[in-house]
């Protein structure tokens, strides 16, 4: 049984094996340090990946780590890991359970004699410092699911989400090249921390199918199925939802935030004016005098940090010299802001829009 949220709003479906659920091999085939896989929901990331993984244990006795971003979502998820594969009998000659946060399988046997075998570990990222010096030399595959967050769910992503990521896989892994880590994420936000991290290199939505980023360390595959989201329609969620603001991100796998309002290009004659830096994501404000539009931009010109412009510092973090720290910005952002209110103020990419907005949201400013 699956459990999908319909934006804070829960309900649980039997799946039916004859239909196109999501499969993993291609993904795994490329051999990416670090994939990404972002699919409408209820498409059978977790599950594939899942059994990928205990494929891999009953070949070479390899483990895997199932992450989640917060121990209070483990508590829920890690008892039911297991869950759907033995309802479906994928594995008959073997049984699962799960013993706290470890994963544990043996085979079966008349007499019940057969011991049981460490399989997998969940590991929530929030507490993943706690792991450092924990050796996994078994684990091949890192799994993190519902990578990507519903938008103005709280408790929201970690407040330096990537590094911590990061952490955990060289906990893990400690530079052996046969770890691999998947996020599993379903379409709803463009600023999750991936994107953010990949930054010029993927501005808005991925393109359809799999795409490579930074010198081929990180692949990212957006997953869309025709048939299967034909199908989806037919179910009792996707009859309620078809038809409304939900069915983009929960049926054809289309981010929650990637409209086109406010999206265009800044004209070759704008005029930079300004840029602000925000734990290490900069934005630059350029002006179209002819027609009194201004555009927010990801891109900086080279001599940005030169005397002869401002670039404003909004954390002290991001503080380095020839920068001026948020105070003096604050005339400039609110400048920004009513501009932006009154239809006047354009970004280079959704993306763009959704990590402004976040931004000034975030230091007060709405």
């Amino acid at each position: 049984m699956l459990t999908i949220g319909v934006f804070g709003v829960t309900c649980d479906i039997v799946r039916d094996m004859s239909r196109q659920f999501y499969n993993p091999s291609k993904a795994i085939s490329y051999g990416a340090p670090l994939t990404a896989v972002i699919s409408m929901r209820s498409y059978g990331k977790t599950y594939g990946f899942t059994k990928a993984a205990i494929k891999d244990w009953m070949r070479d006795k390899s483990q895997f780590i199932y992450v989640r971003r917060y121990d209070t979502e483990l508590k829920t998820s890690a008892p039911k890991i297991f869950d759907d594969i033995a309802d479906h009998d994928e594995f008959p000659g073997y049984e699962f359970k799960m013993q706290g946060y470890t994963g544990l399988v043996r085979k079966k046997t008349p007499d019940d004699s057969a011991k049981w075998e460490e399989i997998c570990y969940c590991i929530p990222l929030s507490k993943q410092a706690s792991y450092k010096g924990v050796a996994f030399p078994r684990v091949k595959k890192i799994i993190f699911d519902e990578y990507i967050r519903v938008l103005k769910t709280p408790p929201g992503y970690l407040r330096d989400d990537m590094g911590a990521l990061f952490d955990l896989y060289k906990t893990i892994s400690r530079d052996r090249e046969n770890v691999h880590m998947y996020l599993l994420g379903n379409a709803c936000d463009l600023t999750n921390p991936l994107f953010l991290f990949l930054g010029r290199e993927l501005k808005g939505e991925p393109k359809d199918g799999f795409s490579w980023y930074r010198n081929k360390t990180v692949l990212v595959e957006y997953a869309k199925n025709q048939q299967f989201a034909d199908e989806e329609r037919q179910t009792v969620v996707g009859r309620l939802v078809d038809g409304t603001q939900y069915a983009g991100v929960m049926i054809d796998a289309k981010f929650a935030n990637a409209g086109e309002e406010f999206i265009a290009a800044k004209p070759s004659r704008a005029r930079y004016l300004y840029g602000f830096e925000w734990q290490g994501k900069r934005f630059g404000c350029w002006v179209d005098e002819r027609n009194g539009y201004y555009f927010i931009t990801r891109k900086l010109p080279k001599d940005a940090e030169s005397p002869k412009y401002h670039l404003f510092a909004l954390s002290a973090e991001d503080m380095r010299p020839n920068m001026y720290m948020i105070k003096r910005a604050d005339p400039f952002i609110k400048t920004l802001q009513r501009l932006y209110t009154i239809g006047v103020c354009f970004f280079d990419s959704p993306a763009t829009r959704e990590q402004w907005l976040k931004m000034t949201g975030l230091i007060g400013y709405r």
